[in-house]
């Protein structure tokens, strides 16, 4: 192979095993962005109730990001492939009872039940294969290109999915389309678990060498210092699709929302692609301040701008920020969880991004409410300001945590 310096990324597709581990993995991840739109309308069908179906998927939301620490934890301590193979069989198992309930016995309560069931038994594909690239690649050069074209195809999984889903549910009822979620992750989920990258996360032996060697991650204050901006990147992203849809509610509507915000997250598809060919100087913390900095300063923009075109272009320029964040996010994590507890390490990252997209959203709608959206923006920016501070000096700081 060439030199990691002027690698490509087709350099990291045909690394030994890449190619079908990867594979196995993106089936699996595809069926998360096919699950939220046929579970809506399917709990809506049956129970005639919008709010009942909201409650559906915000139990399944829930489900899948609070619990995803603890299944992490299972796969560093009980080893990945036996974890994986048992949350990928209950929660695609789970997905076809809910469309086939749909389809024959239409009852709310029991698909709400078995939304809250799926989503406390999603399996974590997505944290794993991240684990799986620092087996996968030779050198840390190529871990950050496959870490960078990771959140790029994540991206894209996202804003195609509910599309195709969209569309999908114009020809077809709610629950015949979510058997093939239930279907993807069956195929995808078991064939990346028998791979032989998965079967190298043999379980750690729990680290007793001292009263704080095996504490959690998330009491180690440089760990937190490297969740604070993934939480601060979650909130942004979370106040954008609120705030977004009001300033161009009189220049398009829904349809003009819709666009921006798509372009939010095409721009973020491409700032991935931008930073893993780029070699930036600096620790991942002082990276991950500047990106996160520059992704909440552009999109406050949003609080001047005016018109569904100045609004997208504020986005487009954001979205660069926002994959970025999360990559080198990902690539501390490997460090920071060491050869016990990578999984946990990755997936906290992914939790910390969820907990600040459901604040963000959830507090940008009432400052809105109350105050209008440059008042919920420069709240909002105030707070991240706040945190950035908090995780520099965090990130600066010595750590215990074993390594």
């Amino acid at each position: 192979m060439q030199s990691t310096r002027t690698a490509r990324y087709i350099d990291v597709l045909t690394l030994p095993r890449v190619p079908t581990t990867f594979g196995a993995a993106l089936i699996g991840r595809g069926a998360y962005a096919l699950v939220f739109l046929p579970l809506f309308y399917a709990v809506a069908d049956a129970t005639g109730s919008v709010g009942l179906a909201g409650i559906a998927v915000g139990l399944y939301g829930a489900g899948a990001s609070f619990l995803a620490p603890v299944r992490a934890w299972c796969i560093d301590h009980v080893g990945a492939r036996r974890v994986l193979v048992v949350l990928v069989v209950i929660f695609g198992g789970t997905l076809a009872a809910i469309g086939l309930s749909a389809l024959f016995a239409p009852h709310g309560g029991v698909l709400i039940v078995l939304a809250a069931a799926a989503g406390a038994f999603a399996p974590p594909l997505g944290p794993t294969m991240r684990v799986a690239w620092g087996r996968l690649t030779p050198t840390s050069d190529l871990l950050k290109k496959a870490l960078s074209f990771d959140a790029v195809v994540e991206e894209l999984l996202y804003l195609g999915g509910p599309a195709a889903m969209g569309v999908a549910l114009a020809f077809i009822a709610p629950g015949k389309a979510l058997l093939v979620p239930a279907g993807l992750v069956l195929v995808g989920g078991l064939l990346f678990a028998v791979s032989p990258a998965v079967g190298d996360m043999e379980p750690q032996a729990r680290v007793v060498e001292g009263p704080r060697r095996d504490r959690p991650l998330v009491l180690d204050p440089r760990f937190v210092g490297v969740l604070i901006p993934t939480l601060v990147a979650g909130a942004v992203s979370g106040s954008i699709s609120v705030s977004v849809p009001v300033v161009v509610s009189d220049a398009g509507g829904p349809a003009a929302a819709g666009i921006a915000l798509g372009i939010f997250a095409g721009g973020s598809a491409v700032g991935g692609l931008l930073f893993g060919a780029l070699r930036i100087p600096g620790s991942p913390i002082r990276q991950l301040l500047f990106l996160t900095a520059a992704l909440v300063t552009i999109s406050s923009l949003v609080a001047v701008a005016t018109g569904a075109v100045s609004v997208t272009i504020v986005l487009a320029a954001a979205g660069l920020f926002f994959s970025p964040v999360m990559i080198v996010a990902y690539f501390a994590a490997h460090r920071a969880g060491g050869e016990h507890r990578q999984n946990s390490a990755t997936t906290w990252v992914n939790t910390s991004h969820n907990i600040g997209a459901s604040l963000g959203s959830a507090l940008a709608g009432i400052v809105i409410q109350a105050a209008g959206v440059p008042a919920a923006t420069i709240g909002i920016a105030s707070g991240a300001a706040a945190l950035l501070v908090a995780s520099a000096v965090l990130g600066s700081g010595r750590t215990t945590t074993s390594r």
